[in-house]
C-alpha cells in the first residue's frame, strides 16, 4: 500500500476505527496488535509485534501470545464493513475447531477475520521454526471449523464485508462505492 492503511480516512474516521466499534459490541478487551506509538492514540491497548515481523501470520501469533482468552477474534485493520453479526456467526462455532474461518463456495478462505484459540501457537511456533510465514500453511495442521457462503447469505451479507484494502486501487475502489453509498 505504501502506507499505513489503518490511519486511511473514510468517512471521518480512520479504517481501523471500522473494526474496533464491531468488536467493541461483543467485547470491551479490544487490543490492536501494533506499534503503540502510532497505535496508542487511539486509547485501546497496543501490542507491539512480540517478533520480527513476517506478514499477518506474526500479528495473529502477537496477539494470540499476549491474550488471556482462550479464544480470540482476530480481525484485520482494513475491514470497513466487518458485520457484527458475521463476528457472532464466528463465535457460534467455538467448539468446532482450533480456528474458525469464512470459507467461500470457490475455495477461498479469510483468515484475516476469524477465530482463533490458544491452541494455534504451539503450530504457529512451529511454523516459524521452519521458516514457513504464510497463514494458509498453518491450517493443515489445526481442526479448522468454516462459516459457508450460504450461511453469510441466510443472514443477508456477501463477500462485501470481508473488502479490505491491500493497494492505492483498492482504495480508490473502496472510496469510490462509499461515495455511491452516501
Amino acid at each position: 500500500m505504501g502506507k499505513d492503511k489503518a490511519l486511511l480516512k473514510l468517512h471521518n474516521s480512520y479504517l481501523i476505527d471500522y473494526p474496533i466499534k464491531a468488536l467493541q459490541q461483543l467485547t470491551a478487551d479490544v487490543r490492536i496488535v501494533g506499534d503503540p506509538e502510532k497505535y496508542g492514540f487511539l486509547k485501546l491497548p497496543v501490542i507491539p509485534d512480540c517478533i520480527e515481523s513476517k506478514g499477518p501470520l506474526s500479528g495473529i501469533y502477537s496477539a494470540l501470545k499476549a491474550s488471556s482468552s482462550l479464544l480470540n477474534l482476530i480481525v484485520g485493520c482494513d475491514m470497513p464493513r466487518i458485520s457484527l453479526s458475521f463476528l457472532k456467526l464466528l463465535l457460534g462455532k467455538t467448539l468446532l475447531g482450533d480456528a474458525v474461518m469464512m470459507k467461500f463456495d470457490d475455495g477461498f478462505c479469510e483468515p484475516l477475520c476469524s477465530l482463533y484459540s490458544k491452541a494455534c501457537l504451539q503450530v504457529i511456533e512451529e511454523n516459524f521454526r521452519q521458516h514457513q510465514y504464510k497463514i494458509s500453511e498453518v491450517f493443515s495442521s489445526l481442526k479448522v471449523a468454516y462459516v459457508s457462503e450460504e450461511e453469510i447469505t441466510t443472514l443477508g451479507l456477501s463477500r462485501e464485508i470481508f473488502t479490505n484494502v491491500n493497494t492505492p486501487e483498492d482504495w480508490e475502489r473502496l472510496r469510490a462505492e462509499n461515495r455511491r453509498e452516501s
